[in-house]
């Protein structure tokens, strides 16, 4: 197994975690370059007049045509598009009693640089907010928050979660005692801390966040997880007994386990000796998919409480290719198995992923259900109908809106050929899982080029995403029967440049429908062009994907054999 490493981010598409001190080096895109990414605005003294305006100048240097993006009511951006060829690019704000940010997109030929915008106003004391304040709070003005370190995303900036009894905001990059990022081990901060921050707010794809944050003061938490004795916080799908052993240095202990997880996962004991403190857990047999729960350990010193957390994982009963919603069918494979089944159906609950390629109907009323086709590749080509179906969780549907063509789907339900000729999803079908078709980068339907996923990787992205190229070199060996992966190399012109900066490594990948490879290296070529999905890492110097966590999406436009 390859060892993962945090290393420090250097693509300057990351812009918001470079020190000031980098702000005069360039960001190398190829299509779009500009002289600084960090720009810093005064925000006026108290004699100035309160028109007066403030401004700062970078240069632009683009291949196509670029425009910048995201930009607030609060700041001028002249000009804010442009073409081929340099621009002097003029930033300008007035002055202002609160101090503000924002994060500006420049997009240019499918390249997005980001450049981050700040008018820092002089200290004043800030009022204490809730996590709800701060979430429905304005982007750009600055916010004190209060609450617990639920989770740690990333120790060499600072990313992390801030809970409080109204919700949680994203912490996304702490300043050290002294001012200065990429030291945030240098604070002590660890899960169950109560810690109070300042700094402006974002909201970046949703997510809610106060970015570069100044600490004011953190209480160390009275509890925390010393062990389990289970090995990666899992326990086989067979269930049984494991220990948690914490330290406690509060009064009395609670253990608290999510509802939803209340009909597996249970506690059957306590001990408490001094400051040591073990619980004993029981898990039941697990007969569906892999399930987990966030089992939260709580303390209480002088009226505060304090709380600690642990995830616990439990395996999967792993149920046969197709009637299993994390191993789906393709479309193409549920269009198979309707016409070995007929128009008689055999009783089993399918699982098929697809996208929406029209819909025929959305009942809003008395029914509630919508009919729709799914295929592979997005067209009404080789597409299944999905007859009658309830939306996510078996509940009807309440809107037109909430399902569109180009959509991703799960459905599931009993599967049937209709009269000899309508491969269908027919009885108590429903949306087992709905992803809303977006544009954004790494998407479906705009995968990361090359530098685009190596950005994200360096800013510390996660989750599945698309990732496009031309196959550069097949990796001798490197196809294994047995395992059923393969491994080959892409970049965005099918050229194996021997750099890490322009070839990523597809690693140990599946074949497409995520299904394992039967034919070698016969199956892609070099100049091949493909989409991969699935989770990205990085191996000492190789851009790549997670091992066995994605696989190929599409060859040359085709999703299927």
């Amino acid at each position: 197994m390859k060892l993962r490493y945090i290393i420090p981010m250097f693509i300057a598409a990351v812009a918001m975690l470079v020190s000031c001190s980098d702000d005069d080096k360039k960001s190398y895109l190829s299509a779009v370059q500009v002289s600084q990414s960090y720009i810093a605005l005064p925000a006026g003294d108290e004699g100035d007049a309160a028109d007066k305006e403030f401004q700062a100048e970078i240069t632009v240097n683009a291949k196509g045509d670029w425009e910048f993006q995201n930009v607030p009511e609060w700041l001028t951006v002249s000009p804010a598009i442009g073409g081929e060829g340099q621009t002097t690019v003029v930033f300008k704000a007035l002055k202002t009693a609160e101090s503000r940010s924002a994060f500006l997109k420049l997009v240019c030929n499918g390249q997005e640089q980001e450049i981050n915008v700040i008018q820092q106003a002089k200290k004043t004391e800030v009022p204490l907010s809730t996590c709800a304040e701060i979430i429905a709070g304005d982007n750009g003005k600055t916010y004190r928050a209060k609450g617990t370190v639920k989770s740690i995303a990333n120790t060499t900036y600072g990313n992390w979660y801030l809970q409080d009894e109204t919700g949680e905001v994203y912490i996304y990059g702490t300043l050290d005692k002294s001012g200065a990022e990429k030291n945030f081990l240098s604070l002590g901060i660890g899960v169950g801390d109560i810690v109070t921050v300042e700094g402006p707010k974002t909201t970046y794809n949703g997510t809610v966040e106060l970015v570069n944050v100044t600490v004011i003061a953190i209480e160390k938490s009275l509890i925390k997880v010393d062990s389990l004795d289970i090995k990666n916080n899992t326990i086989s799908k067979l269930g049984g007994e494991f220990h948690a052993v914490l330290e406690n240095k509060g009064e009395g202990l609670n253990v608290v386990i999510p509802e939803d997880a209340k009909d597996w996962l249970y506690v059957t004991g306590i001990s408490i000796s001094g400051t040591e403190s073990v619980v004993t857990f029981c898990v039941l047999p697990n007969s569906g998919a892999g399930r987990k729960a966030t089992v939260a350990f709580v303390t209480s010193s002088g009226g505060k409480q304090y709380t600690a957390e642990a995830v616990i994982t439990q395996e999967a009963n792993v149920l046969p290719h197709g009637e299993n919603p994390d191993d789906p069918f393709s479309v193409a494979e549920a269009i198979a198995k309707c016409e070995a089944i007929g128009s008689t159906s055999d009783g089993v609950i399918y699982y098929a992923k697809g996208i929406i390629s029209s819909i025929s109907s959305v009942d809003t009323g008395s029914y509630g259900n919508a009919t729709f086709n799914i295929s592979d590749d997005g067209t009404d080509d080789n597409a299944l109908t999905c007859f009658r179906s309830y939306f996510l969780d078996n509940a009807k549907f309440t809107a037109e809106d909430q399902i569109g063509v180009g959509d991703e789907v799960i459905i599931t339900g009993k599967l049937v050929n209709y009269k000899g000729t309508t491969p269908e999803f027919s009885g108590n079908v429903y949306v087992y899982k709905h992803t809303k078709a977006s544009n954004d980068p790494g998407t479906r339907s705009n995968p990361f080029n090359i530098a685009q996923a190596i950005a994200f990787i360096d800013g510390g992205g996660t989750g599945e995403v698309y990732v496009q190229g031309v196959v550069s070199e097949l990796v001798s060996g490197g196809f294994s029967a047995q395992y059923g992966n393969g491994t080959f190399w892409i970049s965005d012109d099918g050229t194996k440049y021997n750099d890490p900066a322009k070839d990523f490594e597809a690693y140990r990948v599946y074949w497409l429908g995520n299904q394992k490879w039967v034919e070698g290296d016969a199956q892609i070529a070099v100049g091949d062009k493909v989409v991969l999905f699935g989770e990205l890492t990085k191996y000492k110097t190789t851009y790549e994907t997670n091992q066995n966590k994605a696989y190929v999406y599409s060859v040359n436009g085709k999703t299927t054999k």
